[in-house]
This record gives C-alpha cells, sequence and structure tokens, in this order.
C-alpha cells in the first residue's frame, strides 16, 4: 500500500485542512477508527465524478460476485447439476405458493 494516508475519524473532524492536502497529494485516504480501515476517501474531480461513481459500483459488484462463489464453494453449492438447482428452484417456489395461499407472504 505504497503512498496511502492513514487518518482517524477524529482527525478527520478536525484537521480538514491537513486531509484536504492529503487527500490532494496522494489522492486516497484510510480512514481508520480504533486503527482499523473503516473507508477509503478517493480524489475525484468534476469531470470524472460519474465515471469514478460507476466503477466503485462495478467494484462492489464483482466483491459481492466473489463473495457468493466463495460462499458456494465452502458450502458445496458450486457443484450443484443444473437438475439440483432447478429442483431447488421448483421447491422454493412452491413453499413460496404455500406461504402466500396463507397469507405469510407479501409481495
Amino acid at each position: 500500500m505504497s503512498n496511502m494516508s492513514f487518518v482517524s475519524f477524529r482527525e478527520l473532524r478536525t484537521s480538514t485542512s491537513k486531509i484536504n492536502d492529503l487527500l490532494t497529494n496522494d489522492g486516497k485516504i484510510v480512514v481508520t477508527s480504533n486503527g482499523k480501515p473503516k473507508a477509503i476517501m478517493i480524489q475525484v474531480s468534476e469531470n470524472d465524478f460519474e465515471e469514478t461513481i460507476t466503477t466503485l459500483n462495478q467494484l462492489k459488484l464483482a466483491k459481492a460476485i466473489n463473495n457468493i462463489r466463495a460462499a458456494a464453494q465452502n458450502s458445496g453449492a458450486s457443484e450443484m447439476t443444473l437438475d439440483e438447482i432447478n429442483a431447488e428452484i421448483s421447491a422454493s417456489r412452491k413453499e413460496r405458493k404455500v406461504l402466500t395461499i396463507k397469507g405469510a407472504v407479501n409481495d
């Protein structure tokens, strides 16, 4: 993690000028709470703000997909056949239909 500054939430509140300088010079800051990373601040410009948000959303989605894949791998679900997957879907739909009829599920 070269060229990355770490600041606490307390510093963020009390040293805004210093934080602004660090962000301008380094381009990114890790914000910590009790010494543990909690957030990342990155420098953006008016010209690339929308693109930056889109990129961050794509990264968040990719991370979620990787977590889902890892969970499937750990649980063995990644080894299911298409027939087994379809059977699970069918059973879930039947259960939902029964619950909906009983008024337990609100759509």
